[in-house]
């Protein structure tokens, strides 16, 4: 499985710098196999098109890796969330975010398959909030949490709203960080909504 999961990355991550150095326009899968070491016929046992494995970048850096585990004694599913954004979200991942929203703007084909990459992650994150907490609060709760997690961070990630993203190697280190600046508003808004 560490095999699979290492050639699809390895795919998706060719994609993703093929379609950040040329467009998408520019390249075919043959340009993806060659830059990643694959035949095309690995490259069809995971993807069904250049656009698809451009997407699988999202998950493929490692949105769905776990970090060390951690009790949530005393924590709230909200706060549960907050940590993990603040501890996982790093400047490379939201950087990939951006990118990859900003090229699904002017691709149709590409829009489709980063907005089922971020319905996927959305679902990632809501199981593991459901799974940490179970029936301590209604499955209506957990969608509504993460829904709203979710639609504050897209404004800032499809660039409809100014908030810059941090630069340089971790967000928590930025002095001035526009983003964590944000997510603490958006936090404590939802604090007040979601207790």
């Amino acid at each position: 499985m560490k095999k699979k999961n290492a050639t699809k990355r390895a795919l998706a991550e060719a994609a993703f710098e093929l379609a950040m150095e040329r467009g998408l326009e520019t390249f075919v899968v043959e340009d993806i196999v060659t830059k990643a070491g694959y035949s095309r016929r690995t490259f069809a046992n995971h993807f069904s098109c250049k656009e698809e494995a451009i997407a699988s970048a999202l998950t493929m850096n490692d949105f769905r890796e776990h970090d060390e585990a951690h009790s949530l004694e005393g924590l709230t599913p909200l706060s549960t969330i907050e940590m993990y954004i603040k501890r996982s979200f790093t400047i490379d991942k939201l950087k990939r975010l951006h990118e990859l929203i900003s090229l699904s703007r002017d691709h149709p084909t590409l829009k489709l398959y980063v907005t089922g990459v971020l319905k996927e992650t959305q679902d990632f994150a809501r199981l593991g909030i459901k799974e940490g907490f179970g029936d301590a609060y209604s499955e209506e709760y957990y969608h509504l949490l993460i829904g709203a997690v979710f639609g504050a961070l897209m404004p800032v990630l499809d660039g409809n709203m100014n908030v810059h993203l941090p630069v340089g190697d971790t967000a928590q280190d930025q002095p001035n960080n526009e983003f964590q600046e944000y997510m603490e508003i958006v936090f404590s808004k939802l604090r007040e909504g979601f207790k």
